[in-house]
């Protein structure tokens, strides 16, 4: 915006100004000879009427320099913006938004010596009075009606003279702040769309006036792509963390119900009912995606909420039932049924399952109806018999993992359909199964070399001869389990290591085990790691000396209530460094 210059040659009066068209004259108002003396002071609501306080010293709008020319907007609620034309007259106009985009409109409040200029057109010219009942200039709408209050020291608006003054200086990025001209006046100013400026607005006022909210709004984390952030959410421990992580804002509901995150569906909790929650997750995301279902730690599941998973979940790989006591058969059928990929089952402390197999209604030759399970964990299935053994053995012939823990009503005759049917079973536990006995072992032995894992622990029927048969047929055996068979002496202990070299584990607690037996065992099996002696009191430090001196890997020694002395402990200590030891000593610390 120019300011006023001298014309050339122009009328005398040394240094004065030359004289400028009135805005009243567009109203059909000639301008009084006084107006003619000296330029009004310029608002910037025309082009023709604008007045650059920063071009020329003599053409600022000092509101200190005069007290005619002083906007005073602290001095009384009558103080207004008062433009001086002469010392005679005041001028007044108001501008008000109609049908034109500039409207000007003289209205007279008092005699015709004193008028008044409202600003209430244009954004671009607005003078806002509402914040106190003094004057408040409102410089928002546009650019071109700002106050550049950093201009000039003699042209600042201190905004913090008075708490009853307020600038308003909410403009755009000053990069942004040049005059457009009259065209400003018929469209109000637009605001810059480019959300990536750098620029943002340097009004001490602005940012103070910034919410809490929006400066929170915007964190680091945001900045990560989706993918980024879907890989962090499925790192949630359960699928109630998930729904609570989608309650952070929208973004993330919106990434937390991710078809990837959802392929396991996990809920645990006392109390929390699983039906509702099922019905409820699976109502958002496509259940064909679903490959995992856990139910554990308190969380009840029934019928209706099983037959739910089997209908909406048929690519269903993996389902694990902890403690739901009212699941059924027919349930469990259902489910079998309607997911053929399913190889892992674990249906631990369901009470009410006697046996696994197809439901009567689907139909197929004999070889279609075969269970793909490869995973079975029964413990605490108190209803397992050896009938229904049968059942699930003959379903299932690919069972690698069986484990039968605490099934009461289990015996030697439902022991021997497993080798019959399950030749590639690894691992099996019959612990505190206390029907099991030694014929038991016999026919488990026919699984031969394939078998590397076996628990009869608590088995008290089972004797030296029925570890002994194990021990010669299942050479591979790497893990055994026979806690709590007291009838188990060195005999058997000493076959069993000349027999299975390849022994890791081996858990003989309160058995009738000596010295003698611990050093048949120290010499062959000499990659032992794990070895557990509680409560034998036969073994003395001579005998885990021996264990200590050939067995230089051993990792866990347990010798809780063992007559062992200070002596044996440092000499675990000294040959197996990373040994961790348990123990009931106090003298030990």
């Amino acid at each position: 915006m120019a300011a006023t210059q001298l014309p050339p040659g122009g009328g005398g009066g040394g240094g004065r100004l030359s004289p400028m068209v009135c805005p009243l004259a567009k109203l059909g108002r000639a301008a009084s000879p006084d107006d003619t003396q000296q330029p009004p002071r310029g608002y910037r609501a025309s082009p023709s009427a604008q007045l650059d306080y920063r071009a020329s010293p003599s053409a600022q709008l000092d509101y200190r320099a005069s007290p005619s020319a002083q906007l005073d907007y602290r001095a009384s609620p009558s103080a207004q913006l008062d433009l001086d034309c002469s010392s005679k007259q005041r001028a007044s106009y108001k501008i008000r938004a109609a049908s034109s985009p500039l409207d000007y409109k003289l209205r007279s409040k008092s005699p015709p010596s004193t008028t008044q200029l409202d600003y209430r057109a244009s954004p671009s010219t607005q003078l806002d009075y509402r914040a106190s009942p003094s004057t408040q200039l409102d410089y928002r709408a546009s650019p071109s009606t700002q106050l550049d209050y950093r201009a000039s020291p003699s042209t600042q608006l201190d905004y913090r003279a008075s708490p009853y003054s307020l600038l308003r200086c909410s403009s755009p990025p000053t990069c942004h702040q040049v005059d457009q001209g009259y065209h400003t006046l018929v469209s109000p100013c637009c605001w810059p769309t480019d959300t990536t400026a750098t620029d943002t607005p340097t009004s001490p006022l602005h940012l103070a006036t910034k919410s809490k909210r929006s400066l929170v709004k915007w964190s680091p984390f945001d900045r990560l792509p989706d993918d980024v952030v879907v890989k962090i959410l499925g790192w949630l421990g359960s699928s109630s963390d998930l729904c609570v992580a989608g309650r952070v804002c929208r973004r993330w509901a919106r990434l937390a119900w991710t078809p990837e995150l959802w392929r396991t569906v996990w809920l645990a909790g006392e109390g929390r009912q699983g039906d509702q929650a099922l019905k409820a997750i699976l109502r958002r995301i496509c259940g064909r995606t679903v490959e995992r279902v856990v139910i554990a730690d308190g969380a009840k599941l029934s019928d209706k909420g099983l037959a739910l998973v089997a209908r909406r979940c048929p690519a269903l790989t993996h389902l694990q039932l902890h403690g739901c006591a009212t699941v059924t058969n027919a349930a469990l059928f259902e489910l079998v049924a309607r997911c053929p990929g399913l190889h892992h089952l674990d249906i631990t402390g369901c009470l009410q399952i006697s046996s696994i197999s197809l439901s009567s209604g689907v139909g197929g030759s004999e070889l279609s109806r075969r269970l793909l399970l490869q995973y079975l964990d029964l413990t605490d299935c108190a209803a397992i018999d050896d009938s229904g053994l049968r059942v699930i053995v003959r379903n299932c012939p690919q069972l690698v993992y069986l484990y039968l823990r605490r099934c009461l009503k289990v015996t030697d005759a439902g022991i021997k359909f497993v080798p019959s049917f399950c030749g590639t079973l690894r691992e099996l536990s019959v612990s505190d199964c206390h029907l099991v006995t030694d014929f038991g072992l016999y026919e488990l032995a026919k699984l031969g070399a394939t078998l590397r894992y076996l628990s009869v622990a608590k088995c008290t029927q089972v004797s030296d001869a029925g570890l002994k048969v194990i021990a010669k047929r299942c050479y591979k055996l790497r893990y055994l389990n026979a806690r709590g068979c007291e009838a188990v002496s060195d005999d058997a202990i000493t076959v069993l290591a000349r027999s299975c070299p390849r022994l890791r584990a081996l858990d003989i607690g309160k058995c009738d085990v000596s010295d003698t037996g611990l050093r048949a065992l120290a010499e062959s099996c000499m990659n032992l790691k794990k070895l557990s002696l509680r409560q034998c009191d036969l073994v003395t430090d001579r005998g885990v000396q021996c264990v200590a001196y050939y067995c230089r890997g051993l990792t866990q020694l347990n010798i809780q209530d063992c007559q062992i002395s200070l002596e044996g402990y440092k000499a675990v200590k000294k040959y197996c460094k990373r040994c961790i030891i348990e123990h009931t000593n106090p003298g030990f610390f």
